[in-house]
């Protein structure tokens, strides 16, 4: 008896930590399910999250890493993680544009891995990747003193014609300025982050995935998936202590005291 009730204390202790560990699951598991039950009710996959923080969770950049650019004066060249955008409207997926030059009747913006070539009303003409350029790898953009563009890269550096075909090395004297950067207003940067998202993530879709634990990746899963073995260890093992105890004998009745 005296080992019995020791090793009673031991299993009593552990169903009661599982108990309080496994109930904030079960809270998640049961708000969301009556939630999802209900869908067309509560129109969740009407109601659109915007969140950065749920965003990032499907892949999706907050306005915080916009970088944009002016460009034809009064246009904007935008970059959201690793798309390009005129204004609002896509252009390719590249890198941070290292310059942009502006001419007529094409404009030229150049990134590390490629040329893109745009039309004066931001139409996307070409995208020339490095692999048919010169060079492997663009750094930076200068200009002469005559204003020349020169590209210089890990070949060296490079000065293209008046049309952007061919490419000449360039070994004279050039200046560098960083690309200034500009500030979007709020209607702008709301538009690029619609464009690039797609309207952001229904309710319903977050709920769901909060609900099978995959919102938070392979740690949600995981969670999940103990929390679901938790709650099966405890209902078994309260079911046979109750069926233990059910077979044990009864105590007699004690006679009455006279």
């Amino acid at each position: 008896m005296s080992v019995q009730l020791p090793r009673k204390r031991t299993i009593l202790a552990w169903h009661r930590w599982l108990g309080i560990a496994s109930a904030l699951f079960l809270l998640s598991l049961s708000f969301t399910g009556l939630a999802l039950n209900h869908t067309e009710l509560l129109r969740l996959d009407q109601v659109i999250i915007r969140s950065s923080s749920i965003l990032e969770r499907y892949g999706m950049a907050g306005g915080s890493d916009i970088s944009a650019y002016r460009i034809h004066t009064s246009e904007a060249l935008v970059h959201l993680d690793g798309q390009l955008f005129y204004n609002k409207t896509p252009l390719a997926t590249a890198s941070k544009p290292l310059g942009i030059i502006e001419g007529d009747p094409i404009s030229v913006v150049a990134t590390s891995d490629a040329l893109l070539y745009l039309a004066g009303n931001g139409e996307l003409i070409e995208s020339v990747p490095n692999s048919q350029l010169p060079y492997h790898t663009l750094t930076a953009v200068g200009h002469t003193n005559n204003t020349t563009p020169v590209l210089v890269t890990d070949a060296g550096a490079f000065t293209p014609d008046a049309d952007w075909l061919a490419f000449e090395t360039y070994q004279a004297s050039y200046t560098v300025a960083a690309l200034p950067l500009i500030k979007l207003d709020d209607a702008a940067t709301e538009a690029v982050l619609e464009a690039f998202q797609g309207g952001g993530v229904s309710l319903y879709r977050v709920l769901l995935d909060l609900h099978s634990g995959r919102l938070f990746g392979w740690g949600g899963r995981t969670a999940m998936d103990l929390s679901a073995v938790a709650i099966i260890i405890l209902i078994t093992s309260g079911i046979g202590g109750w069926l233990r105890k059910s077979r044990r004998p009864k105590a007699p009745n004690s006679p009455p005291a006279r």
